[in-house]
Order: structure tokens, then sequence, then C-alpha cells
């Protein structure tokens, strides 16, 4: 038919049908999924972004979490909206080409052939093989034209890169002082006046709780709230009746028979971890080698291991799942530590020393290398073939159901017709989860730009909502008599606060007259509280937690032992501080990590010049978005 249509594009009919099909667009079409695919999601300075490209990039960056994080994915990603940081990474390498073309840098066809041929990943015997390129690509659902765009952009990316790295270079002395920043220590003494000792005696009257409610009613804001429906089509539901071909098997496990089906060696090990924090003394290295001795000797007499692990473990990803690192092939751990592993016998236990520490590590068992045969693959084969049809199915049912909403059909009838359940939401701010929702972002966005009675489709890396917005409750202040207690327990805290500040100021005074603050804080009745040697750029002080303004005020003074000259307030409390000890790691120190941490620390700077130099790129550029695609948040920059 397109070729038809090709061949009569000059006819008058073909006019005519253009004209019609202009018209329906134009005026229909704005709303239905159709237009959707045809209408850029973003444009940059003229050029177009597709919401395919778009959504080619949310597959891709998902894998790459997947590889990442495993089955802990879902949770890392919580709060991550995949579409805007996919859309971000597009934006950036349109805006990396144009300046690179007008820098009048160019990536030969000479030079990619090069880079693609040189990839470990494409070589069978140390050279190219055409046949493993087609192979992994099909496998990561990628044409090679788009392979090799990317590779291309990839490569301009780097050479502007280069440019910039050249423009950046450290001294020693700029990097000596930045690894003193980095992991000088000091040592505080502090009294604490906590404001649940200053609250005895308050009782507001209601002229004072008035008073306070209008003082500070913008604090007593309630948030914009929603309700919504949804359905959500489900790949998995969507293809629930549909069975794949036997010719289709066979073919998925042809074309994927290298890159899924055959397996390197594996070892499933577990571990306990005595970390070694960066820039630790000698001292400190041999108490954690000591420490992870008598782990080691407690594991080799038969203690439980997985007890062992929640005990010891400073390793807070598995400790308290037995120390299990799951299984995993050569390249995926640091080298030490997987040069250990692999030469390990299973039910052995080894003592591993690592960049991060010291590791008492169980192998509980090695897999030698294999290639899974049909039937042992055909269940994950029939697994991803519906997973791609159900995502399939779900982009032109969700289509298909919104044109049929904007015309009237109510969402209880189309989920009837699917075999979907529509969800009805209780009320949710933004920042609040929907209950049985994983990666709820997309849904907010679009439930908070929807108006009341609206229905949108919303794309969530391939399974799709179709939502309706059905209550709005904006903003507001409730009137005093609905929060009377939240209203009186906030004035009470605030005059307890007050008083401890006030309290912590006449201290102060004592200790600036006083040669002695231990005596002074004894005086006061107050306990004094020694905080042992820590790394100030954590800002985390012992037994309060972040404090960046006491850490700050640190690195300031210039004599030792001395007063921090001001009362610090965290939480409602109020402290003075006595800064007691300030120590520079050594020269032995800095030289043992010289070399590395003057790459990071260079790496480091180049890259935040990598990152201003993209801002301002996007600073100075025409880039628009639409947010409705986007199932985001703000549709211009």
């Amino acid at each position: 038919m397109l070729d038809r249509f090709r061949g009569h594009q000059n006819s008058w009919a073909m006019w005519v049908v253009g004209g019609i099909l202009a018209f329906f667009m134009t005026f229909f079409g704005l709303t239905t999924g159709f237009l959707n695919r045809v209408h850029p999601l973003a444009t940059v300075n003229g050029k177009q972004i597709l919401g395919d490209q778009v959504d080619k990039q949310v597959t891709q960056l998902r894998n790459l979490y997947q590889q990442i994080y495993g089955a802990n994915e879902a949770e890392a990603l919580k709060g991550t909206n995949l579409r805007e940081q996919a859309l971000d990474m597009l934006i950036e390498r349109q805006l990396v080409e144009e300046e690179a073309s007008r820098l009048g840098i160019r990536i030969s066809n000479l030079a990619l052939q090069q880079k693609i041929a040189s990839d470990p990943n494409f070589q069978r015997d140390g050279q190219f093989d055409f046949d493993a390129y087609q192979e992994i690509l099909r496998s990561n659902d990628l044409l090679p034209h788009e392979y090799e765009d990317r590779v291309r952009a990839e490569m301009t990316s780097d050479a502007l890169k280069s440019m910039i790295d050249l423009g950046i270079d450290v001294s020693s002395d700029e990097v000596r002082h930045a690894y003193n920043l980095r992991n000088e220590k000091i040592a505080l003494d502090y009294v604490e006046f906590d404001w649940r000792n200053f609250i005895a005696g308050i009782s507001p009257t209601a002229q004072q709780l008035q008073d306070f409610y209008k003082k500070f009613h913008d604090e007593f804001t309630e948030p914009a709230r929603v309700k919504i429906e949804f359905i959500h089509y489900v790949p998995a539901m969507m293809a629930a009746k549909f069975t794949p071909s036997d010719w289709d098997i066979n073919t998925y496990y042809k074309d994927h028979l290298k890159a899924v089906f055959t397996h390197p060696e594996e070892a499933h090990a577990r571990h306990i971890l005595v970390s070694v924090a960066a820039g630790a003394t000698q001292a400190e290295k041999d108490a954690a080698h000591k420490k992870a001795l008598d782990i080691l000797k407690q594991a080799k007499s038969g203690a439980d291991f997985a007890k062992l692990a929640a005990r010891y473990s400073d390793d807070p990803s598995n400790r308290f799942s037995g120390g299990d690192l799951g299984s995993f092939s050569r390249g995926q751990m640091v080298k030490p530590f997987e040069d250990a592993v692999f030469k390990m016998k299973p039910g052995e236990i080894a003592l591993v020393e690592t960049s991060f520490g010291f590791h008492v590590v169980k192998l509980d068992a090695l897999t030698p290398p294999h290639v899974d045969t049909l039937n042992e693959a055909k269940p994950r084969i029939i697994e991803a073939i519906r997973s791609e049809e159900g995502a399939r199915l779900a982009r032109n049912a969700v289509n298909e159901d919104l044109s049929a909403a904007l015309s009237g059909t109510g969402l209880d009838d189309l989920a009837k017709k699917r075999g979907l359940d529509v969800v009805e939401t209780d009320e949710f701010a933004r920042n609040e989860p929907i209950k049985g929702v994983v990666d709820p972002a997309p849904l907010i966005d679009a439930a908070f730009k929807a108006e009341v009675g609206q229905v949108r489709g919303v794309p969530a890396s391939g399974a799709p909502y179709l939502m309706k917005l059905v209550a709005r409750d904006p903003s507001h202040v409730p009137p005093l008599a609905q929060i009377s207690d939240r209203v009186r327990e906030a004035l009470i805290k605030s005059t307890a606060a007050e008083r401890a500040h006030a309290d912590s100021l006449k201290v102060l005074a004592e200790v600036k007259g006083a040669p002695n603050f231990a005596a002074v804080a004894t005086e006061n009745k107050l306990p004094m509280k020694t905080v042992p040697p820590f790394v100030r750029s954590s800002n985390d002080i012992p037994g309060i937690g972040e404090f960046p303004e006491v850490t700050a005020a640190a690195g300031m003074a210039a004599t030792l032992p001395v007063m921090i000259d001001q009362v610090m307030e965290r939480s409602g409390n109020s402290y003075i501080f006595e800064l007691t000890a300030r120590t520079d790691p050594g020269d032995q120190d800095w030289k043992k990590d010289e070399e590395q941490f003057t790459e990071e620390y260079l790496a480091s700077r180049r890259q935040g010049a990598w990152q201003r130099f993209l801002e301002q790129l996007k600073s100075d550029a025409r880039i628009t978005i639409d947010s409705d695609q986007l199932g985001a948040a703000s549709s211009s920059m």
C-alpha cells in the first residue's frame, strides 16, 4: 500500500486524502496514541526526539540497572523517573554532537569500524566476527545502524571531553591539600541542651495557640492531594494466553545461544566484611586484620556463618542474609577477591584482602562453564517472547482504550474487555507512594497535571497505564480546630527549644570567661560527652548525626583546643562544642595513597568541568519538552 501511495503522491486524489488525514490529525489526533508516536517528545534546537527513541533508551537503562542491582532493582530505582533520565541523556547526546560539529570534530567511518572491530565482545579467536556482532545486537534488540550511531556519538563525546580534560590540571600541592581535607580527623567535647528537658510548665493558652497558628500559618500547610483510577497494562497479563510457536522458540534459542544461554564459570559465595576506611592508619588496619582473623577462626571451627555475618559484617547489603553474594562470574568482583574465590574449593573458607578491607569468604558452589540445552532454556524463552509480545499488546491496548475513553467509554468497561482490573487509589500527595505501585513516579506526575475527570495514557517502561483523575484536594492550611493538637505540640517544642537555646547562651558566656570547659559543665550539672576522632569531611558526628555546621566551623579553627564560638542548633536541641584535636593524615598514608588519590581527584575535577560544560550547552540551547508524553513535570528549558 505504501508503494502505491508513493507512486501516486502527486496525484489530485492523494492531495485530497492527505488533506483529510491532516484534518483528522489536527482536530482529533492530539490526544490519541497515533499522534503520540509521530509527535516529537522533545525538540533540541529544532531537532526532534521521538517517544520511541526515549522508550528504547529506557529499555537500555533498565537492562543496565538489572545487571547492576539484580533482584534489588525495584528498590534501588524507587523514586527514579527513567523516562526523564533517558530523555536527558538523548538531549545531551544531541547537544554534544552539535557542538562537536561546530568545532569541526568528525568521527570517520574508518575510525568507527576500527572501534567496533576492536571490541572483544565481537571477536572470536582475536578477530572480528560479523556473525557474533549481529547475534549480540539482536539479543539486545538493536539494529546495526542504531548501535553504530551510538558508538559514533560516544566517540564524538569522548573526543570533545578529551579537549576539555586537556584544560584541567592539578598541582601536587593542590592534591595533597584536597587529600588532607578529605582524610582530616577531628575530636570534640560537647554538652547538649535537649529541648525535651525544658517542657516542664509549658501549658499554652487558647490565645497563645491562636497567635502561634497565625504567626506560623504556612508551616501547617497540607500538600495538594489527588485521587485516581487506573488500569495497568502489565505485559505478562496482556500476553497470558499467548503461546509462541516452536519456530519462534527455536529461532530465539539460536539467536541468543551465545549471548544468553552460554554460561561462563560461576561462583556462589558468602562473605563477612571487616571494612578499612580510606586513609586508615596502620594501627587501624592491624586491628581490622586481627578482628578478621578471629572471625575466620570461628568460621573454620564450625560457627554458623550466617550468625557471624549478622554479628560482624560491615556490608549492610547482605549482612542479614548470611553474607550471601549470590552467583557471579569473572569480571564482576574486584580482582583480588575474584582471584581468590575462583581458586577455592566448595565449602572452603579463606581470608581475602581488598581495597574495601578484609573479607572472610566461604565458597558455597563453583559451577563449571556450560550451555543450556533447548529444553532447559525453553521456559525462559517462552517467558521472554511472551514479555516482548505483552509489551507490544500493552502499547497497542492503551492507545486504543485511550481513544475509547475520550469518546465516553468508562474505565470499568475497558478493563473488563481486557480482563484487567480498575484500581481506585486513596488520596495521595506528590511525595507519597501509591499503594501497590512499584514505580509510581509516572502516575503521580501525570495525575498532578490532569484536570478532574480527564483520562490520560501514562507511559511506564513497557507497562503503561490508563489513568483518570477522580478528585483533587488543593493545598491548604486546615482550620485550627482540626489541627489543634498538632499546633500545641509545635508550640511546646518551639517554646522549649527557645528555653534550651537561652540556657545554652548563658553557659557559653560562662565558658568564655573560664579556663576549663569541663569545669563549667560540671558546675551547671551538664554531662560532658566526648566524640573520639572521626573524619571531618563525613559531616557525621558520632552519637548525633549529620551536623555540617559544626564540622565546617571546626575546619576554620586556627588553634587547639578551642571553643566553637556559637551555640549550634539541631532538631530543637542546642549544643556547645569544643574542638579538642585535629589531625592530618601522615606522610606515610599520603605516600601509600598518593598515586590513586591523584588519579581520582583529577578525574573528579575533569568530570566536574564536563558536567558544567553540558549544563552550559543546555542553558544556551532551545529545548522544549512535551510533558504529556514524558509523564514528568515541566515542559521547557
